[in-house]
C-alpha cells in the first residue's frame, strides 16, 4: 500500500462546499476520498457525510488505494468542448464582435448571438445556455439574471388577473422617463416609452416636447400606428396620466383617449415600481443601452441614433406586428387601479384604498395586500377584488358616480361615445 499524505479534513470539506469542479480538484477530491478510506480508516458512509458527496463518487474512488486519480473518461480530449467546435467558439466571438463594433446595435448578449447566427449560418445555432456559457469562458459580457417576485406573489399581487385574459389578452405598459440634458443644451429632453413583457414583446421609445397630455397622445398615436393595439393599457399615477389631484372621480383626458380607443387604463400601485415592472426594466435598457453609452453630436444625431435603437431592440425581441382581428365584440368601458391596502388614518381599526381622491374602507384583514379596483363607467359602480388562487373574489361593491361637473363637460363635448 502505497502511503499518503492526507491534508485538514475541514480544509476539503470547504473545497467541496464550494462546488467548483474543475479537473484539478476533481483529482483532489478522489485522492482525499481514497485517502480517508484507506488511511484513515472511514468507513464510505461516513465520508459520504462528511464531504457531501454521491454515493457513487465514494464508491468509484474507494476501489482501491493504487487507482490512478488522474484518469479521464469523458471521451474527449481534456480542455475540449464536448460537443461544440473550436469553429462554434470562433463563430460567437465574431458574432459578438460584430454587434459590439456596429453603431446600431445595441445588445451583445446570448439571444442577440443566437438571433445574429440565425441570419448568417444555415446550421442552427448551439442552445442559449451553451452560447452564454462559452461567452462566459471567453470573456465575453452577458446579460444578469431578473429578480425573484416572491414578495409580490405571496401579498396577492393579481399578475393572474392582469395577463390571463380577464381585462383582455393584450397587455402593454407606457411611462415617461426621467428628463435627460445633452451637453451644451440646457432645453431638458423628455422621452415616453411603451413596452410589452407577453408575445410579442417589445420596446420603443420616442422623444417628445414635454411631459404634456397633448404630447403624451401624439406618442400614442404614433405608437399605435407601428405596433399592434393592446386590450389593456398599464400607466403610473402621474397627474399627466390620472388627471386631478384633488378632484374625486374625474376622467382624465388620457383615459377618455384610451376609452375611445376601446382600451382599458390600469393605473399601477404607487410607490411599487414593480407593478410596472416591464416598462421600468426597459427604462433601465434604455439608460445602458443607449443613453449611457452613446455620444450624441446634437438633437438630429440623439433622433437618428434612437431610431437605431428602436429598431435594434426590435429585432432583439423578434417583434412582428401581427395581423389585426376587426372583431365586433362589445367593449365595455372601464378604468383599473392596482392597489395596496394601508390602514385607514380616518377609521383606524380598518384598511383603505385611495381612488381618485376617494377613500375606500376595506376589511383590515387584508392590509398589506394588493388588489385590483374596478371602475365599470357604465353602471358607475367600483368593485374591488382580491385574487387568490388565480380566481377573483369580491371584498366591496360599492356606487361609484362619475363626478357630476366632469360628465357634463364629457356629455357636452361628445366624448362619451365610449359608453353604451
Amino acid at each position: 500500500m502505497k502511503p499518503k499524505s492526507c491534508i485538514n479534513y475541514q480544509n476539503i470539506i470547504n473545497q467541496f462546499e464550494e462546488k467548483r469542479y474543475d479537473q484539478k480538484k476533481l483529482i483532489a477530491y478522489r485522492d482525499k476520498v481514497n485517502c480517508m478510506y484507506f488511511e484513515e480508516g472511514l468507513s464510505k458512509r461516513e465520508i459520504i457525510k462528511k464531504v457531501s458527496m454521491s454515493n457513487h463518487f465514494v464508491v468509484k474512488w474507494t476501489q482501491s488505494p493504487e487507482q490512478d486519480m488522474t484518469e479521464d473518461h469523458r471521451g474527449w480530449k481534456q480542455g475540449d468542448r464536448r460537443k461544440w467546435t473550436q469553429e462554434t467558439e470562433d463563430r460567437i466571438k465574431q458574432i459578438h464582435r460584430k454587434l459590439s463594433e456596429s453603431e446600431q446595435e445595441f445588445f451583445t448578449g446570448a439571444t442577440a448571438v443566437s438571433q445574429t447566427w440565425l441570419k448568417v449560418y444555415e446550421d442552427a445555432p448551439p442552445p442559449l445556455r451553451t452560447i452564454g456559457q462559452i461567452m462566459k469562458d471567453l470573456g465575453l459580457p452577458s446579460h444578469p439574471k431578473g429578480k425573484s417576485k416572491g414578495a409580490a406573489k405571496y401579498l396577492h399581487y393579481p399578475e393572474n388577473t392582469l395577463y390571463g385574459g380577464y381585462l383582455g389578452n393584450r397587455v402593454m405598459e407606457a411611462d415617461f422617463i426621467q428628463r435627460r440634458y445633452l451637453q451644451g443644451n440646457g432645453t431638458p429632453l423628455n422621452f415616453v416609452g411603451f413596452s410589452a413583457k407577453k408575445d410579442p414583446k417589445f420596446r420603443y421609445y420616442k422623444r417628445i416636447e414635454d411631459l404634456t397630455v397633448d404630447n403624451f397622445i401624439d406618442a400614442c398615436d404614433d405608437f399605435l400606428d407601428k405596433f399592434d393595439k393592446p386590450d389593456v393599457l398599464k400607466l403610473d399615477n402621474a397627474s399627466t396620466f390620472i388627471g386631478s389631484v384633488s378632484g374625486k372621480r374625474t376622467l382624465s383626458r388620457v383615459m377618455i383617449y384610451l376609452l375611445q380607443k376601446q382600451i382599458i387604463p390600469v393605473f399601477a400601485v404607487p410607490r411599487k415600481p414593480f407593478s410596472q415592472g416591464s416598462i421600468e426594466g426597459n427604462n433601465s435598457v434604455f439608460s445602458r443601452f443607449f443613453w449611457n453609452r452613446r455620444h450624441f453630436e446634437n438633437i438630429e444625431d440623439l433622433d437618428r441614433q434612437l431610431e437605431w435603437f428602436n429598431a435594434a431592440s426590435l429585432r432583439y425581441s423578434g417583434y412582428e406586428k401581427p395581423e389585426q382581428k376587426f372583431e365586433q365584440k362589445l367593449f365595455i368601458p372601464k378604468v383599473c387601479f392596482l392597489r395596496q391596502i394601508h390602514e385607514s388614518d380616518t377609521h383606524p381599526g380598518n384598511g383603505m384604498i385611495n381612488i381618485l381622491n376617494e377613500e375606500i374602507l376595506l376589511p383590515a384583514d387584508w392590509i398589506n395586500f394588493f388588489v385590483l379596483a374596478e371602475w365599470n363607467l357604465n353602471s358607475q359602480k367600483l368593485v374591488v377584488y382580491l385574487e387568490e388562487n388565480d380566481t377573483l373574489k369580491t371584498l366591496t361593491d360599492i356606487k361609484f358616480n362619475i363626478n357630476k361637473t366632469t360628465l357634463k363637460k364629457l356629455t357636452q363635448g361628445g366624448a362619451l361615445s365610449f359608453c353604451q
